[in-house]
């Protein structure tokens, strides 16, 4: 017993009925140090506003001042010797921290030169850390530097905030299947790192390695050093922000659209697997089940979507191959670039894109949506059931990249999966009721959920904006935007009794 209250953090501000109500104090300690740091990075677009001698530079600096004096209070307040974050704080800490990040976010937006409402500007601070790129700006071509590269820096930051979110506390939750990036490690032979830290920093070095020759490429097609590095960090974020309002259509050229797609592709797979392809060992990613299967659907959807742009005879065969790649590959990876207007495709298109968005990328990547692990998953588990029905007395294993899959693993992902279909459902009748059409509602509600950027019919399609539809609709997609990044059960758990007796 000595040992352990020794062991005990220590907080040293508050009546001690105060200060452990709950454990909040690692929590705020935690969420200070992320504002600090946030406050930090909006000195970046204010040195290229000072540079530009725009008016938000000021603005920048004052929203730096008060997003890290917050975040210094916060962290002094509630530093002891001491803090461990057990789960039902770590919960709260990865909530607390997307939602504070959002609010104070959205201080540039909110008091630039071309000011954002309040609904707006959270609307697009959010979109920008969860990496989904939809935007109710109108103009990009004649805004500010600052703020382009403040939107850019959102999506980056948000992107590498998904995975080391989900390295760090993620899978300790063990809610919902956030602990399944895990098994991307741990799921073959021998891990190829002995701690969680290192294999942050080296999925930080390939972050930020693909993102700079992304940026090279970019450049080397002709774009802006602006243009270049900012549509680099949307692609591998898969974030899908951009500087113009024809996105990547805006170049009018192939070669940014084939880099685009390539980059696209790689921002979607799982990004620690690449630690083996830059050992020199490309088995662990090529042999992966998941990229597999995710290679596969890109590639059927890339086929049906060129044959149904060649029956039109309008285009050449480099043409439908080039926009079917760029469109299923943006989709799928939830990166959300435009170069065409889809919804002018036909049914047929709007449908094939629909099901993309559902779908997502791979588990450990920056993508959103139900993810390729979990769709494999569900497929053996299908498998699985419809050998019992033939064969009762028969034994089969759901198996990944060969190994078992945990029972637990696989009840996780088919509540996942539930839960994720009855969100999208009611988050979809709720952007009716608000006004949204029926196209725009399923396509809204999937796009937001899933983390894609453009959605779906005359107002939000991927020609035009947010900007039109009702406040109350931008809140519904604020919360299917977090709720889809946070796994959705990890949302719903501080709501619920037995998580605070737990």
């Amino acid at each position: 017993m000595p040992e352990r209250r020794a062991a005990a953090p220590r907080i040293r501000i508050g009546p001690p009925q105060t200060a452990t109500l709950f454990g909040l104090a690692p929590v705020l300690h935690f969420l200070g140090i992320i504002l600090c740091g946030l406050g930090g990075v909006m000195l970046v677009p204010a040195a290229v506003d000072f540079v530009d001698r725009s008016a938000d530079a000021s603005v920048f600096l004052i929203a730096a001042a008060a997003t890290v004096f917050t975040g210094v209070t916060l962290t002094l307040s509630f530093a002891g010797e001491e803090l461990r974050i057990n789960l039902r704080q770590g919960v709260l800490a990865v909530i607390l921290t997307w939602i504070g990040a959002s609010f104070f976010g959205a201080l540039p937006f909110m008091f630039a030169a071309r000011p954002l409402s309040f609904t707006d500007a959270v609307f697009e601070t959010v979109s920008g850390l969860t990496a989904t790129g939809s935007t109710v700006y109108v103009g990009l071509d004649r805004a500010p530097r600052g703020i382009l590269l403040w939107r850019f820096l959102l999506t980056w930051m948000g992107g590498f905030g998904l995975v080391t979110f989900a390295v760090l506390v993620l899978p300790y939750l063990r809610v919902g299947g956030l602990q399944l990036f895990m098994v991307d490690l741990s799921a073959r032979p021998g891990k190829f790192v002995p701690k969680t830290a290192e294999v942050v920093a080296q999925i930080a070095f390939v972050y930020v390695l693909l993102t700079l020759l992304c940026a090279i490429a970019f450049g080397a097609a002709g774009m802006s050093t602006l243009d270049a590095v900012g549509h680099a960090m949307a692609a591998l974020a898969t974030g899908g922000f951009s500087s113009h309002d024809a996105g990547i259509g805006h170049f009018e050229s192939p070669a940014v659209e084939w880099i685009a797609t390539l980059f696209m592709l790689l921002g979607a797979m799982p990004f620690a697997l690449y630690i083996h392809l830059l050992r020199g060992q490309p088995g662990p990613l090529l042999g992966d089940y998941q990229v597999r299967l995710f290679l596969v659907v890109i590639g059927a959807g890339v086929l049906l979507l060129a044959i149904w742009r060649l029956k039109g005879g309008a285009l050449t065969v480099e043409q439908a191959v080039r926009e079917a790649a760029f469109n299923v590959v943006s989709i799928i990876s939830t990166t959300g670039f435009t170069s065409h207007d889809f919804g002018q495709w036909g049914g047929f298109a709007s449908l094939v894109l629909f099901c993309a968005m559902l779908m997502g990328g791979c588990t450990g990547s920056t993508a959103g949506g139900i993810k390729m692990f979990r769709l494999y998953v569900l497929l053996e588990a299908l498998k699985a059931q419809i050998g019992r029905q033939i064969y009762p007395n028969g034994v089969f294993t759901v198996r990944y990249n060969r190994a078992p899959v945990p029972p637990a693993i696989v009840a996780a992902v088919v509540t996942y999966a539930f839960a994720y279909l009855a969100t999208f459902s009611l988050l979809a009748l709720a952007l009716a009721f608000a006004g949204l059409g029926f196209e725009e509602s399923l396509g809204a509600a999937a796009t937001s959920l899933g983390g894609v950027g453009p959605g779906l019919g005359p107002r939000i399609g991927p020609c035009c904006t947010f900007a039109g539809i009702a406040d109350s609709a931008k809140w519904l997609l604020v919360f299917g935007m977090l709720a889809g990044r946070l796994e959705i059960l990890l949302l719903v758990l501080p709501f619920t009794p037995a998580f605070w007796r737990a």
